[in-house]
């Protein structure tokens, strides 16, 4: 390993050094880092491990800044200690980097991004044109219909239901008769329960007397009509 690097042709210094990861299965090398330089053709980076000069390593790149990830091949140029537990400065150049990791990098360089040849626009119905016919003329619907090989479209069968079905259809769902009895059994418990300690207050007891009060005289007035249904009197009703 060299010494000393040559910081002539250093790739651009960032303002904030940005964390990568560099991986070599050959090897078993899983690194972290940060770099410090980077650009479209290579980059300067701090690892905590020594790698040989000309390993290639797979290397994902978070740029945290414009919220993106570079991903791509770097050779390892040279590298150098940084005193002690400093790790190692490394210079290495990428060997693979598609165009979306170049545009990536030049726009958080804050440099004009390479654009890459715009797609021509088609219109719709072009497209469907293209996907549905591969060749020879097209035919109108009258002439197809007129044609020898012509087969009416058939619709396949289906096995669902319509969506909208009658009600009787439908699946009906009764709970059985322990649950509804016990369900009611626990209704009354805890109604029970909370008239039980609603009584413990003064105010309470009041409340719930008069209720209780109300219900048995209208229970009266009920019993008392009840028995003399046949004796009522209309006014001028002799």
């Amino acid at each position: 390993m060299a010494d000393a690097l040559d910081t002539g042709e250093l790739p651009v210094a960032l303002s904030l050094p940005v964390s990568i990861t560099a991986r070599n299965a050959d090897l078993k090398l899983d690194i972290i880092g940060r770099a410090t330089h980077l650009d479209e053709k290579g980059l300067v980076a701090t690892l905590q491990v020594e790698v040989p000069e000309g390993t290639v390593l797979f290397t994902t790149i978070d740029m945290r800044s414009i919220n993106s990830t570079v991903r791509g091949l770097i050779k390892v140029k040279s590298q150098a200690a940084i005193g002690e537990h400093g790790g190692y400065r490394t210079i290495a150049d990428f060997v693979d980097l598609n165009d979306d990791g170049k545009r990536k990098i030049a726009k958080m360089l804050g440099g004009p991004a390479e654009d890459l040849a715009p797609v021509a626009s088609r219109s719709f119905a072009v497209d469907q044109i293209a996907t549905q016919h591969t060749g020879g003329y097209v035919r109108t619907p009258q002439a197809a219909a007129n044609a020898p090989d012509y087969r009416p479209p058939v619709s396949a069968p289906s096995s669902r239901r319509p969506y909208f079905e009658p009600s009787p259809a439908r699946t009906q769902v009764k709970a059985s008769a322990s649950t509804r009895f016990w369900g009611s059994l626990g209704v009354t418990f805890y109604v029970a329960l909370i008239l039980i300690i609603i009584a413990f207050f003064p105010q309470g007891r009041a409340f719930e007397w008069m209720v209780l009060s109300y219900i048995g005289y209208a229970l009266e007035r009920m019993w008392y009509w009840a028995n003399n249904i046949g004796h009522v009197k209309l006014y001028d009703n002799s």
